[in-house]
């Protein structure tokens, strides 16, 4: 992403960037916390593919190559960190005589996170030219990865309506004796306990939790949501 560098020459005395009159606060850097995590110690493995193929290839996930596994990509959960989006304003040397930190472009709206322990193969170092709001200069990628950050959605709190909650799951309160469940890929609704995946005795048309699950009839004989 290409930046552009702004000189506020005449601010550099108190370490204050002016934003124009009436401009958008574009919340485009993150604050990351550490966090403890409850969810139970796991490994995955995974395909991680880049979005700018010119500077990064492909890391794969496990193989099973001539017979013997060759380890891959692995994350780690629990989640080590969670990260906020945030606007850093005001932004100068801790010293003086205090200037200012660089102005560059807004990028786009991350999304809160949450980070994972991340191994993969090493890969050849390389150096990077980049621009932030700390400085102009090269960096090096020492071939080792460290962290997995995926997006997140919050919860319903207690108390709300069934609907589509975090990451395609359905949640909220229904009346006694209904299940909030998936009523189509793209809404939830309040259906009878009878009609959930698991109670069903016709599996396809059993109801799941998730909008991209589908009841289908598991190996071991009951009905059970799946998904791709």
């Amino acid at each position: 992403m290409s930046r552009t560098i702004v000189v506020a020459a005449t601010l550099a005395a108190i370490g204050l960037v002016a934003a124009p009159a009436g401009a958008q606060t574009i919340f485009d850097n993150l604050k990351c916390y550490k966090i403890r995590d409850t969810q139970p110690g796991k490994q995955y493995t995974a395909d991680l593919l880049p979005k700018l193929t010119h500077d990064f290839a492909p890391e794969l996930g496990d193989r099973i190559v001539g017979g013997v596994l060759k380890k891959g990509c692995r994350i780690r959960v629990p989640a080590k960190l969670f990260c906020i989006e945030v606007e850093p304003q005001n932004a100068h040397d801790a010293s003086p005589p205090y200037n200012p930190a660089q102005w560059t472009v807004d990028g786009p709206e991350p999304g809160e996170r949450l980070c994972y322990k991340l191994s993969c193969p090493p890969t050849p170092q390389k150096e990077l030219a980049i621009i932030d709001a700390f400085g102009t200069r090269t960096i090096k990628l020492l071939g080792r990865t460290g962290y997995f950050c995926t997006t997140v959605t919050r919860q319903l709190p207690q108390g709300s309506e069934c609907s589509l909650a975090g990451n395609g799951q359905c949640g909220g309160d229904c009346p006694a004796g209904e299940r909030c469940l998936a009523i189509s890929p793209q809404d939830c609704g309040c259906v009878p306990d009878a009609q959930g995946c698991a109670s069903s005795t016709v599996c396809q048309d059993g109801f799941c939790g998730g909008v991209w699950e589908t009841c289908v009839m598991l190996p071991i004989g009951v009905c059970g949501c799946s998904h791709p």
